[in-house]
């Protein structure tokens, strides 16, 4: 009974149905009956449609892809049987019509040859780059599947879900359809890939063959284009041939008693000659153009199979050997600018014979030849003519073989532009790889044996028997230049040396004397330094030449490169010895320790000494490697370097030795120190690891970018302390005449004064200054200090951004390592950008970037920029402090584009953060807000005096949120921004600091006025704080019953001088009322006693009482 009822009440709360397949007019009806409005769950209706339509389309395309392979797979044996057939019936080009062409034809003929050879060309490429992505696409199908079927089960999951759920509604059917049109396309998506991986063996196959068939047409027409060519250049010769036996014959006509005809004729055979050349240039042209494409084509083949090896095989030791000798085979690029010259010339002599074809033609040039020569016979002017007719017919054929020797430069040029092209794309493709591949087997027990045999070749004397026979082919003068040359160099060296160390003992008396020492002696003695370590070096390189001949052997060769390598480290060791002299520039000029200074000397001496032998064997065994010299010595020494470096880095971080040093009184290495020597230290040793485990070069290549960029640190160090004894020698000079002031101020005021008491002596400037050099000049100028680091320190970020980005191909193997996945709207479809590591590592940069720079800013653009301006006070504050908040700004907005959070993610986030902090932070806000107005308006300045409230002190900091002032007492009172706007203050100071005080003096009422008066104006103008302009005034104000009471108001010109001068003055009228008995009268105090016991108490209180 109640079964009928159950079963109708189950069917009531079933879903809608929703129809199986949806088609793209489904959809698009499905939006057309959503009402209109803006209202948020009619929005998320229609973004659930627009999904849907979208994944509809998506499925259609994928259907079709697929009926597209079931196609292929039908019509696959009949293609395969066409292209069988095709390739079975090539036959070669008929070249027996080719003697038979002549002239425009034959022409024709070549241009329509080498243009089917162009696109023969193009379409081979096409194909093999279509058969490398295919190949490249079939690597990730299986995962790719494996990944679809994934999403399909999760979507089919959910659609399970969506059909059995009770809620109802059009959100609810939209998400039913969402889902089933998403599991269609997935479905279709993964019948294509299934049907693409089960036609791949057959596309491959079609693709060989079509590639087999290409080359086959290329190689045949190929042939068939050095046959035109031979037959163009056949009729060439022949008509040079004529040409030059035409003028032969001419030559016995002309007789020789006209030296006219004697001079064109010889200008004939000048032409011939150049014909001659020409054609002669042509074909060998022709054959370098022919040796071009060759090569184009081979390092074309070889781009593809290096594709296939990376992205195939496994990346081994072997394999990247391998890889480093086929790279190290590859020609050179071309010069390109060569080539375009020589094109030019070619043109600028085509269009010289086409001048002397227009003369020839106006009979111009004859009638020249006859101005200059008359008196000619018939027979002479005749042959004149025959002779210049001739001419015309070389300067024609000249002209057409110019015109042919360009269009063969200009396809040459073409071809080497391709080649460059393919050789960069190589090196591009290889250097990522190849720069983290091994190029060394790692030591293993078959090296002491190796190292043993390498030592047996290496101490034969056959081995260096190539060295003196290299010396031998330089010849006798050469050697003689080489070996004076070297005595020069020798003596040079010695000479400079003995003139750098009598320079240093002249001058040093005058370092540090304020008289004397100037910023000269400091470039002059960094000069010398430089110029006396270069004899060395220079000896290395003459050396070096002296054995380098064409023809010398390739350890000869080798050897002589090293040398020149070697060139630098022998230079920092001569430099380094000159600037660690106990005169030198470090001691005497830095004031760096003395002891300090030889003991890092000394070390550093040992190493380099150690080093020296050790990086020649390196260098000579890195450009021969043969007989496993590289792999073992070349080795061994990079190890042993590294193990020296290592060693001496950790004695100088056992000694507390600082690389970075913030203040002079810093007695212990900060963290920053701690961690650059951590580096240091251990970068050797990681170095000398990768060289035992087979990356040398690797290694090699990291640890010499370490050692120039450490170099580069010392330069600017060096830089930082030649400007900071620039500044202290400025100080003393300033310090010395400000000595010199004093001085003479303190004698005249004794002369003036003529006290019979004895004087102390003033002391002398040179002792002032003196004093004033020993002041910490950290001490006296840490802004200027901190502003020359902020710089340095700027420039040498910037100096290792461009070292580092020589090998910035090197790490792009960061590129590929994806950290995250952000959705992306491009073209109004949403689509996923992996984020990788290396996105995230620029990001970090432009967050320390940013930070540096808006540290480092104000004061760079103070010094740069601002100092040469006509600002008025408190505007470059204003100016820094907003271009600090634009850096920030948009190093914030790069980092955040780094992450893949764009404007359009970015700027809700922004919205909604403004809308709830501008309620819940609203005091924060409108301090921040405040202080840009301050800014800009500039109410207040730093250095102002201001009275807010019942505050009154001097602005010292103006912040985003609030404004510091220092009262009279040294408090630092923090006041909000907010305040100086909203609020009533008084600035003392800004538009004028000059402030008026008053006084009030009180005296007696029988005081003499005048004199009263007379003696106030004396005080006013003898106090020196007291300005001129405006007139200080005194003023008779107030009578009362026991004084007379005088306003004084005179003008200080600063706040700061207010209470000083209020003390000097009132000193100064005390002095002068004294001086002329007038008194100043204190109140009367009249005292009554109530009582009779104490009224002669009283009485007598009374009048002790009374004034007198």
């Amino acid at each position: 009974m109640f079964a009928p009822i159950l079963l109708f009440l189950m069917l009531l709360l079933l879903p809608a149905p929703v129809p199986a397949d949806q088609s793209v007019a489904d959809i698009e009806a499905l939006l057309k009956e959503i009402p209109e409005g803006d209202k948020p769950e009619l929005q998320k209706l229609r973004d659930s449609y627009n999904q849907a339509l979208q994944l509809v389309r998506e499925g259609e395309r994928y259907q079709q892809q697929t009926d597209r392979l079931r196609q292929f797979m039908d019509d696959y044996p009949n293609a395969l049987k066409k292209l069988e057939q095709e390739k079975a019936a090539l036959k070669g080009t008929s070249t027996e019509s080719i003697p038979l062409l002549d002239g425009p034809d034959l022409e024709q003929a070549l241009v329509d040859a080498q243009a089917r050879r162009l696109e023969l060309r193009r379409q081979r490429e096409e194909l093999a780059n279509t058969f490398n992505l295919q190949e490249l696409s079939n690597s990730g199908l299986h995962n790719q599947l494996d990944e679809l079927r994934q999403q399909l089960r999760q979507t089919q999951q959910n659609l399970d879900q969506l059909q059995f759920t009770e809620e109802q509604g059009r959100q609810q059917n939209a998400n039913r359809i969402l889902a089933m049109v998403r599991e269609q396309s997935l479905q279709r998506r993964i019948q294509m890939l299934e049907l693409e991986q089960l036609s791949s063996g057959n596309r491959d196959t079609l693709n060989k063959l079509r590639l087999e068939i290409l080359q086959s047409r290329l190689t045949d027409l190929d042939q068939y284009i050095d046959a035109l060519q031979n037959r163009q250049n056949e009729l060439r010769r022949a008509t040079t041939e004529a040409a030059i036996a035409e003028s032969e014959r001419l030559l016995d006509e002309v007789q020789t008693d006209s030296p006219l005809l004697a001079r064109e004729q010889e200008r004939n055979q000048q032409l011939s000659a150049t014909l001659v050349e020409r054609s002669r240039t042509i074909e060998s042209l022709q054959l370098e153009n022919q040796a071009v494409e060759s090569a184009v084509s081979e390092l074309t083949t070889l781009k593809n199979n290096l594709k296939e090896q990376l992205e195939w095989l496994e990346v081994s030791r072997g394999f990247g050997e391998n890889l480093r000798n086929r790279l190290s085979e590859l020609p050179t690029p071309y010069p390109l600018p060569q080539l375009e010259a020589r094109i030019v010339q070619s043109r600028v002599d085509k269009y010289s014979y086409q001048e002397d074809l227009d003369d020839i033609a106006n009979n111009s040039y004859r009638n020249r030849l006859l101005t200059l020569e008359q008196g000619l016979s018939e027979e002479q002017l005749l042959l004149l003519d025959e002779l210049l007719t001739t001419r015309a017919r070389l300067l024609e054929r000249l002209q057409a073989a110019t015109d042919t020797q360009i269009h063969e430069q200009t396809r040459l040029k073409v071809a080497y532009s391709r080649q460059n092209g393919q050789l960069e794309e190589i090196r591009a493709l290889t250097e990522e790889r190849l720069f983290w591949l091994p190029d060394l087997r790692p030591v293993g027990s078959g090296f002491p044996a190796a190292l043993r045999e390498t030592l047996e070749w290496l101490t034969l004397g056959a081995t260096w028997t190539a060295l003196p026979k290299a010396l031998q082919q330089q010849g006798g003068a050469s050697l003689t230049l080489y070996g004076i040359s070297t005595l020069v160099v020798l003596y040079l060296w010695l000479l400079s040396r003995r003139s750098l160390r009598d320079y240093l003992t002249r001058i040093s008396p005058r370092i540090g004397n304020v008289t004397q020492d100037k910023y000269g002696y400091t470039f002059n003695t960094l000069l010398l330094s430089l110029l006396t370590a270069l004899p060395l070096p220079a000896l290395l390189s003459l050396l070096s030449h002296a054995i380098d001949s064409p023809l010398a052997s390739p350890i000869v060769v080798s050897l002589s490169a090293a040398l020149r390598e070697l060139m630098l480290p022998v230079f920092i060791l001569l430099l380094v010895g000159n600037l660690t002299l106990p005169k030198g520039l470090l001691v005497m000029h830095f004031n760096l320790p003395a002891e300090q200074v030889r003991r890092v000397w000394r070390q550093f001496r040992t190493l380099m000494l150690s080093l020296l032998p050790m990086l020649l064997l390196l260098y000579t065994s890195r450009e021969f490697r043969e007989f496993s010299l590289y792999d073992t010595l070349g080795r061994l020494a990079f190890v042993y370097t590294c193990v020296l470096m290592s060693l001496f880095s950790w004695r100088l971080y056992r000694q507390d030795m600082p690389l970075l040093v913030s203040s002079p009184r810093q007695e212990h290495l900060t963290l920053a120190n701690h961690l650059l020597w951590g580096l240091l230290i251990t970068a050797p040793l990681l170095a000398l690891a990768a060289a035992i485990m087979g990356y040398l070069f690797t290694a090699h290549t990291l640890l010499r970018q370490l050692e120039i960029s450490v170099l580069a640190g010392l330069g600017f160090v060096m830089a930082y302390f030649s400007v900071r004894r620039w500044m202290l020698l400025q100080r003393r000079r300033l310090a010395f005449e400000r000595a010199k002031a004093r001085r003479a101020e303190i004698l005249a005021q004794r002369k003036e004064k003529e006290r019979d008491e004895p004087q102390e002596t003033p002391p002398s400037p040179e002792a002032e200054a003196a004093a004033v050099a020993e002041v910490d000049l950290d001490a006296i100028s840490a802004q200027s200090l901190g502003l020359l680091r902020s710089v340095l320190m700027l420039g040498y970020i910037l100096t290792l951004m461009l070292l580092w980005s020589e090998i910035n191909t090197a790490f792009s193997f960061l590129d590929s390592i994806e950290v995250w996945h952000v959705s992306s709207s491009l073209a109004g479809e949403d689509t996923l950008v992996p984020i990788s590591l290396k996105d995230l590592v620029i990001a970090v940069f432009l967050v320390v970037l940013t930070l540096v720079t808006a540290r480092n800013l104000p004061g760079l653009m103070e010094l740069s920029v601002l100092q040469h301006l006509d600002l008025s006070p408190g505007t470059g504050f204003a100016i820094t402090t907003i271009s600090k908040y634009l850096v920030l700004v948009f190093g914030a907005f790069a980092t955040f584009a780094m992450l893949g959070i764009d404007w359009s993610k970015l700027q809700w986030l922004v919205a909604a953060l403004s809308v709830g902090l501008g309620f819940g932070l609203q005091e924060i806000f409108a301090n921040f807000v405040s202080g840009l107005i301050i800014l800009f308006e500039k109410p207040i300045r730093i250095g102002d005096t201001v009275t807010i409230r019942d505050l009154t002190g001097t602005i010292s900091k103006i912040k985003t949120r609030a404004t510091t002032i220092v009262d009279w007492d040294r408090r630092e009172i923090i006041v909000p921004n907010k305040a100086f706007i909203t609020e009533q203050f008084v600035n003392w100071s800004l538009s004028d600091a000059i402030t008026r005080v008053k006084l009030y003096v009180r005296v007696r009422l029988d005081a003499d006025v005048e004199l009263v008066q007379g003696l106030l104006q004396e005080a006013i103008d003898e106090c020196s704080l007291i300005l001129d302009n405006p007139v200080p005034e005194a003023f008779l104000v107030e009578l009362t019953d026991s004084a007379l009471v005088y306003e004084v108001r005179v003008y200080v010109n600063d706040m700061g001088h207010r209470m000083p001068m209020t003390h000097e003055l009132h000193n100064l009228l005390l002095e002068r009322l004294r001086r002329h008995d007038i008194r100043i009268p204190h109140q009367q105090v009249d005292i009554r006693l109530v009582g009779e016991h104490n009224a002669a108490l009283a009485g007598t209180s009374n009048k002790a009482a009374e004034p007198g």
